[in-house]
């Protein structure tokens, strides 16, 4: 996975990009490229049961619609309700107008995506001298903007995500410090790192699969190496904290990985700012007894993401 920084809003991702080039067509029509600020907030999560205002009625030619609004400061946004989209994004988007249609798009080789897609609201920020775009074009898929009230969604109850289990020091367990975790692990920086490796050796579609109900669950791969097993998978981490060391607590059949994190003194976040990444990690455990029976993983204190353990596929 290509990754990038980005800074995060506490509840939503806000994706930036900056940069000003403009100019007029020698049609009068107004031509840009790479407006001053363009983010994107996903506006909700996953959603299992929409409103359906995407889709089509069977037969129509009509254009889906993008609403056009305003924050509570004021400033214009787009907002697209239910679009089939990567479930989290870090990247740096840009901006298009041509004529009467805006559009905005990021550079997949150079962002951080999830493997798993979901429906999403979307709301793009744009600039006040683009609110007067009739279309509006994301992803190859162009909508019919309109002023008119957008779609009310009702609230939907946060669910409750249940800690993890936490384990006595005197528990048995393992403590690993053959462990990458963090936002700027760089492979090729050294040959002896762990992520230089084992971070590279899955392909892109090798950490989740879908459920009997047509849910992605994530994987963490397992590659074994003399007496230690590598566990490999894919997890979020703060821009300015390092994962210095592992403990890991065999209970029935999952592993339960509990990091110690550090500060990073180099990375210098401004009071109040948010920053993370969602990359790839690992982390080698010794091959034996319950660890190398385990079939679940969890990475942290809550039960948010149980990592299925299969082997990993070489490349």
């Amino acid at each position: 996975m290509k990754r990038v920084w980005a800074c995060c809003a506490a509840v939503s991702l806000a994706l930036l990009a900056c940069g000003d080039d403009s100019s007029s067509g020698s049609n009068g029509n107004h031509v840009s490229a790479g407006s001053n600020r363009v983010g994107l907030q996903m506006a909700s999560k996953c959603l299992d049961n929409g409103l359906g205002v995407l889709y089509k009625k069977a037969g129509s030619d009509d254009l889906d619609k993008a609403y056009l609004v305003e924050d509570s400061t004021g400033n214009n946004q787009i907002l697209v309700p239910e679009l089939n989209d990567y479930c989290d994004i870090m990247a740096d988007f840009k901006s298009k107008r041509s004529g009467d249609t805006l559009e905005i798009w990021f550079d997949l080789e150079n962002a951080a995506v999830t493997n798993c897609m979901c429906i999403k609201d979307h709301l793009f920020s744009i600039k006040s001298s683009d609110a007067d775009a009739k279309y509006f074009k994301y992803s190859g898929d162009v909508f019919a903007v309109t002023s008119e009230p957008a779609p009310e969604r009702p609230e939907i109850e946060e669910p409750t995500i249940p800690d993890a289990p936490e384990f006595d020091e005197s528990a048995p367990h393992q403590e690993v410090t053959d462990v990458i975790g963090q936002c700027d692990a760089t492979p090729g920086v050294n040959e002896d790192l762990l992520s230089e490796k084992f971070r590279l050796v899955d392909g892109w579609s090798d950490f989740s699969e879908k459920n009997s109900d047509e849910k992605s669950t994530p994987i963490a791969r397992t590659h074994v190496e003399g007496e230690n097993v590598v566990l490999v998978f894919e997890a979020s981490f703060d821009c300015d904290k390092k994962v210095e060391s592992v403990n890991v607590y065999p209970s029935n059949d999952t592993l339960y990985a509990k990091p110690e994190t550090s500060v990073i003194e180099s990375v210098k976040l401004a009071p109040g700012e948010g920053c993370g990444c969602y990359t790839r990690s690992a982390f080698a455990l010794k091959n034996e007894g319950a660890y190398a029976d385990a079939k679940y993983m969890v990475f942290g204190n809550h039960m948010e993401y149980v990592y299925t353990l299969k082997p990993g596929i070489e490349k």
